[in-house]
């Protein structure tokens, strides 16, 4: 997830999923947990070792064993002992702390003195592993033209189905009242600090319809350039507020040749091809078809 897209500190969905897997701990759960840390700032207390030179506080047990002690927000935090001071770290900074050999930490634990959720070192050392790898990636070179479809498809296959999914009906209801102006900022966002990013808000045109009470839709028009393949013309976002089931679906140019397809990003991620798209007319409908029978998937599965 992009740097940017950082969520608020005092984060209650994560709380709440914490509280869910420590009430049942399944791979399921956890997964979501970690879904929702990675791209999150957590609150650790320190001690000063000089003028700013913190030293993170750490946890011993009744072993003798250190973690990392890290919260999600300062009322979490034990007045006594009082810290020197209080560092706000990305999720993957204190996972690079707790994998630190001279630390001898064990893990990290997250709000000890309520959910006392502990991730093991283990746990924590794939996860770093695997920024690791993502961050090796990023660094490949590029012509400014191929980091332009990088940019493009990482917002359009990644971020927007993404956020839908992890933030449900308050991203739908922030992108009717902000409408083009908060495309072009998640677009903006995927291209970070670069110069090849072209558009303004002027160049999108966002949609949404009230299409009935089960459900909320929302079209995106992307700039009308040339559209590389697997690339999107258009978005479609869906949201059943009855039965809380989010769609994403694309208008998009095929890797072979020109054309519309219509595909579908899931919540895992998981790119659907729906076969050649409807002229444009007739889009809407087979978007509306295409949510209310997910939404009929969802309630029965």
């Amino acid at each position: 997830m992009d740097d940017k897209v950082t969520l608020e500190i005092t984060n209650d969905k994560l709380e709440e999923a914490i509280r869910e897997y420590i009430g049942d701990r399944t791979p399921e759960r956890l997964t979501a947990v970690l879904n929702l840390l990675r791209p999150t700032k957590l609150f650790i207390p320190a001690m000063l070792m000089g003028p700013e030179q913190p030293l993170p506080c750490f946890l011993k047990n009744n072993d003798g064993e250190q973690y990392l002690a890290v919260y999600t927000n300062k009322e979490q935090i034990p007045a006594e002992p009082k810290a020197q001071a209080l560092l706000s770290m990305p999720f993957p900074a204190c996972n690079n702390l707790v994998v630190k050999p001279e630390l001898n930490l064990l893990g990290m634990v997250i709000n000890p003195f309520s959910s006392n959720l502990v991730l093991k070192k283990q746990l924590i050392e794939k996860l770093h592993e695997a920024d690791q790898k993502a961050a090796n990636v990023k660094q490949v070179k590029m012509t400014p033209e191929q980091f332009d479809v990088f940019a493009k498809r990482r917002a359009e296959f990644g971020i927007f189905p993404k956020r839908l999914f992890t933030e449900g009906e308050e991203f739908i209801a922030k992108i009717c009242d902000e409408r083009e102006a908060l495309v072009n900022e998640i677009f903006a966002e995927s291209y970070g600090d670069t110069k090849v990013y072209r558009h303004s808000e002027q160049d999108y045109s966002v949609m949404a319809l009230d299409i009935a009470e089960d459900l909320t839709l929302v079209r995106i028009d992307l700039p009308d350039q040339k559209v590389a393949p697997q690339l999107c013309y258009r978005i479609y976002l869906t949201f059943d507020p009855i039965r809380k089931v989010a769609g994403y679906y694309t208008i998009e140019r095929p890797a072979e040749g020109r054309g519309h397809l219509l595909g579908q990003i899931d919540e895992n991620g998981q790119h659907i091809e729906h076969g050649d798209a409807p002229v444009e007319g007739a889009e809407l409908q087979k978007i509306m078809d295409l949510a209310r029978s997910q939404a009929g998937d969802e309630l029965t599965s």
